[in-house]
């Protein structure tokens, strides 16, 4: 347990677990080739036809945690509640993902890039639809459209997507048997986007940094981008941009104060029960969301 110095943070203790899964899904053999130059344009309008489909069950989450949140009814203090601040937050991110939509388009069309979702022939049989693919669509997108349609779900209510990783789930599941308001119902719904958010910009980041290297050692000098620059010139950039980097750690700063709080409020053994509780519930998430994150990049 922390000391009373020092404040525990959610979001670093996530990003602490599960390391070699979270390395496989920020520094994927995708984003080395699109950082060299090696990414062929058929395989990267695959991979914007399905990034473009996550944006629109983004969107879906963002209204279904919007619509869950219960804003403070009192004037004072009402703006700086945690609350009000996440749903401050969710509208940013809704404008910056339309914004982002519409960049999509505009560079499929420069670059030559071909981001309409394909239409699946239906199966021959029900064993055939079982193991048939979604159209052009990547295991990991539709394993994102099942971790976004729980967003704004109470705490302890059924989800396909969740799977428990520690002893800490007995803490959740004991909860969830008593009639007490859940910790910060929200919880769940803001580190989805958090998480997802945060493993984009590492993932742009290092393919940034990749390129940056190649450039350095004279490798780039006189060879066009197999993919004619659409990623080391557009989508690279607008990925690790500071701006970008400072809307993912305002989202991060919310919640690690917003659990401090509640870990503040409470002494003792009383506290490291909370703790527990909030870990049985969100750590499995974390996982199911890097495993996402890891089979959403296509195979080369």
């Amino acid at each position: 347990m922390a000391s009373s110095g020092e404040t525990w943070s959610l979001t670093e203790h996530l990003l602490a677990t599960e390391e070699h899964l979270y390395k496989s899904a920020t520094q994927h053999p995708f984003l080395l080739a699109g950082a060299e130059g090696r990414l062929p344009k058929d395989i990267l309008s695959r991979w914007l036809a399905n990034d473009r489909l996550y944006i629109h069950s983004y969107i879906r989450a963002a209204g279904q945690l919007l619509a869950s949140i219960d804003l403070p009814k009192q004037v004072p203090g009402s703006q700086e509640a945690f609350e009000t601040r996440l749903a401050d937050w969710l509208i940013e991110a809704l404008v910056a993902v339309r914004k982002e939509e519409r960049f999509f388009l505009d560079v499929a069309d420069r670059y030559g890039l071909g981001i309409e979702p394909a239409v699946p022939l239906p199966p021959a049989s029900a064993d055939a639809q079982d193991a048939a693919p979604h159209g052009r669509e990547v295991p990991g997108l539709v394993q994102y459209e099942s971790i976004f349609s729980s967003v704004g779900r109470l705490p302890g209510s059924s989800s396909t997507t969740t799977t428990t990783t520690t002893a800490a789930a007995a803490a959740t599941a004991a909860a969830a048997a008593t009639s007490q308001p859940a910790i910060l119902p929200w919880l769940e719904g803001a580190l989805t986007f958090w998480g997802t958010e945060r493993c984009y910009l590492d993932a742009w980041s290092w393919a940034r940094n990749k390129a940056e290297e190649r450039r350095s050692s004279g490798e780039q000098a006189g060879k066009e981008d197999a993919d004619g620059g659409a990623l080391r010139k557009e989508f690279i950039p607008n990925w690790s941009s500071p701006e970008f980097a400072h809307f993912v750690d305002k989202l991060a700063r919310l919640i690690d104060e917003a659990v401090a709080k509640v870990l503040e409020e409470k002494e003792g053994d009383a506290r490291e029960q909370t703790k527990q509780e909030i870990l049985g519930r969100v750590e499995g998430k974390w996982q199911t969301l890097l495993e996402a994150e890891k089979q959403f990049w296509p195979d080369l």
